[in-house]
Formats: structure tokens, C-alpha cells, sequence
């Protein structure tokens, strides 16, 4: 992983949190799973629980990695939306995009 590089989401759709002190509380919650809806459902109750706004970051969607602090990774997605993710395998999920079309 470098940060500053652009990287694509391979799979699983994720919520994005405002904070990594909520992230680390919610790792659990980390990936959304794979439909839309059932993400987007969750998410919204997540951000009416903690008074924040928490997105969902779909497969197929591209992101800048700003920081890195062990399992946890600041982003800022092609939707300009910043925030934190939780995953134990970066390289699994998400790839380097070398070329812009």
C-alpha cells in the first residue's frame, strides 16, 4: 500500500467512518456485505446511532489512500467522501490502478 496512490475497491461494498476512533469501535461493521440496499439500510442506522454521517463505499469504486495506521486506512473516495475503513487484508480487497483510461 502507498499512500497518495489510487487504488480500486475489488469487492464487498464498505462503510466509510467520519473518525477511526469510530471505526475501531465498529470494525465488526467493517464490510457492508454484498447488495446495495442491505448496505445502505445499515449504514443509515449507523449514522442515525452516532449522529454522523457514514457512507458506503461500493465495489468498482476508486479511492486515494491518505493514511495508514496498522489495520485501519483513511481514504478519500471518486464520490469526494473522506473517512476511515478497518480491513485485515488490504491487498486482498483492494488493487493499485496503474493505468487511467
Amino acid at each position: 500500500m502507498i499512500i497518495g496512490e489510487l487504488y480500486l475497491i475489488k469487492e464487498f461494498f464498505w462503510f466509510l467512518f467520519p473518525t477511526k476512533e469510530l471505526a475501531e469501535r465498529q470494525c465488526r461493521w467493517s464490510r457492508a456485505g454484498a447488495s446495495t440496499s442491505g448496505a445502505t439500510g445499515v449504514a443509515k442506522v449507523l449514522s442515525q446511532n452516532f449522529k454522523c454521517n457514514i457512507f458506503v463505499v461500493e465495489p468498482k469504486t476508486c479511492f486515494v489512500l491518505l493514511e495508514v495506521d496498522d489495520d485501519y486506512y483513511k481514504l478519500l473516495d471518486s464520490n469526494g467522501n473522506i473517512g476511515w475503513i478497518f480491513s485485515w487484508d488490504f491487498s486482498g480487497c483492494f488493487e493499485l490502478v496503474k493505468d487511467l483510461c
